[in-house]
């Protein structure tokens, strides 16, 4: 009997830690405040809006320049105004499926913005990013040169894209892995270093960041979500159903 009651209690414990890790999470804004994100890097450019939504009746609006405010600690080579969230669990083997919703009002420059990154805590090293050079969307591991894949109009102005993945948490790259899909299409799949390393958590950062110049860059954010599958975090966008805001 003890036993059986000693089984019961720890897999109910599991049971509600697997819930817990699992739980679904909405950074969409319909707080109409920026509660709902973990941390604000440099918070100055960031606002609510209700001009130009994905889905209900709020996004994000960030806004940089190359005014001293948008500099990180005074470093040139950090320009960055940016929402962050910390899955639950990224540990060793866990799988998150992640995704967000952008609209740029006008191109950026050509020069490179990073649109968002994983990097891990405690030894802050980024280790995956998506980037933003005027229209074009492109994926790498941010120690490499070469991109893995690059969308010549992946971020063309005045339309809702969206990127959705779903990550396998590994810092062994023939364990880890990613699939990438942009505006509800399949862009990749491949096996790669996930986790910086075995112990830090990996988190998520999601805006601009770049490196010094005179341009002011606009980026709207909305609908981001972590899914507990790959149907619900696909179902969150339609490719079917372009959205504007003219």
């Amino acid at each position: 009997m003890r036993r059986a009651m000693l089984s019961l209690v720890i897999y109910g414990f599991c049971t509600l830690v697997a819930s817990t890790w699992a739980e679904p999470w909405q950074g969409d804004f319909e707080t109409e405040d920026l509660s709902q994100w973990h941390y604000l890097a440099n918070p100055a450019g960031i606002s609510v809006q209700s001009d130009c939504v994905y889905q209900g009746g709020y996004a994000a609006e960030i806004t940089i320049s190359g005014d001293e405010q948008f500099l990180w600690h005074g470093n040139a080579a950090l320009n960055r105004s940016e929402l962050n969230f910390k899955p639950a669990d990224t540990r060793e083997g866990t799988d998150v499926y992640f995704g967000w919703s952008y609209y740029l009002p006008k191109p950026l420059s050509s020069a490179k913005h990073e649109l968002g990154y994983w990097e891990s805590s405690d030894s802050w090293q980024q280790q995956v990013r998506f980037n933003i050079h005027g229209e074009a969307l492109s994926f790498q591991s941010s120690r490499a040169d070469e991109v893995y894949w690059r969308l010549p109009e992946g971020a063309s102005a005045g339309v809702w894209h969206d990127l959705a993945m779903h990550i396998h948490f590994s810092s062994d790259p023939t364990q880890g892995h990613m699939t990438i899909w942009h505006d509800g299409e399949k862009i990749s799949e491949q096996y790669l270093q996930t986790r910086v390393n075995d112990t830090d958590a990996m988190f998520t950062q999601i805006g601009i960041l770049r490196a010094r110049e005179d341009s002011t860059a606009t980026i709207l954010i909305d609908n981001a979500r972590q899914a507990t599958d790959v149907q619900t975090l696909l179902a969150a966008f339609d490719p079917d159903r372009p959205v504007t805001c003219d």
